[in-house]
């Protein structure tokens, strides 16, 4: 990864829903781009099975773009704001991986090895399995996220958190995540402007120093710094990040968008 796609990662997996009610016939996964209406030229979702941690299906993204608040979604046919449906395989419940890559569908045929070769992001998930090593080794990943943590798969979807983690939750496609949106101050008081910034943020309502964290869309921290009264992020590459701030114990977290 070069140093500007650390800084703002343009393009993450953002929700999965492997598991849904009856039949899966609401399965989607959907990609959030910091960027609206990016194209998705030069990029392929696929779709690797923990069996033999290799490729069952995968989708070519040329001429696709995220709409106008970011959002990509593949999925069943009835699930909403679906551009791209779903082959008859659908997504497997795990534990299994999905992969965005700069890559074209050619090159991951049926039964390819997972690779971190051109890998933008993965997931590896399962629902109440044990972990695939193999399968996270592959993709370079450590964690491997449950679906059914909250007893409930077939009703929740994996959800991208503001430390580039996922949870369980109500499925949301097209629609921000939690992390996506600016959360309710924890802090009592505390004003944070401007937002999105260009060059100083401020902070109104500290009662004392605090610790300032920036991460990108995928966990990625890229700063962590001391603040009373202001920050000044002005290094930081065009795009959207998670902005923590810590003071005595609490932490308040937020979208901070860079212009």
């Amino acid at each position: 990864m070069g140093v500007g796609f650390l800084n703002a990662q343009t393009l993450v997996i953002n929700e999965i829903d492997p598991d849904s009610p009856g039949t899966d016939t609401a399965e989607f996964i959907e990609l959030y781009s910091s960027t609206p209406n990016l194209a998705l030229d030069g990029y392929a979702l696929v779709l690797f099975n923990g069996g033999d941690d290799a490729s069952y299906a995968s989708y070519d993204l040329d001429g696709q773009s995220t709409d106008a608040n970011g959002y990509f979604v593949i999925g069943d046919s009835g699930v909403v704001g679906v551009s791209i449906t779903l082959l008859s395989s659908g997504i497997q419940n795990g534990p299994d991986a999905v992969a965005l890559y700069q890559a074209d569908k050619s090159d991951f045929s049926t039964d390819t090895p997972a690779t971190t070769t051109n890998l933008i992001d993965a997931v590896v998930y399962d629902s109440d399995d044990a972990d695939d090593t193999g399968l996270l080794t592959a993709l370079g990943k450590t964690v491997q996220y449950n679906e059914n943590a909250s007893s409930d798969a077939a009703n929740h979807s994996l959800q991208r958190q503001a430390d580039g983690r996922f949870k369980t939750g109500t499925p949301s496609p097209n629609t921000a995540n939690t992390v996506l949106s600016v959360a309710t101050a924890e802090i009592s008081g505390l004003h944070i402007y401007p937002n999105p910034v260009s060059q100083k943020l401020y902070v109104k309502g500290l009662t004392q120093t605090a610790t300032a964290r920036i991460y990108t869309l995928t966990g990625q921290p890229i700063l962590t710094e001391p603040i009373r009264h202001g920050l000044d992020v002005s290094h930081l590459a065009t795009g959207t990040y998670t902005l923590s701030l810590t003071q005595k114990g609490t932490t308040t977290t937020q979208k901070l968008i860079k212009k």
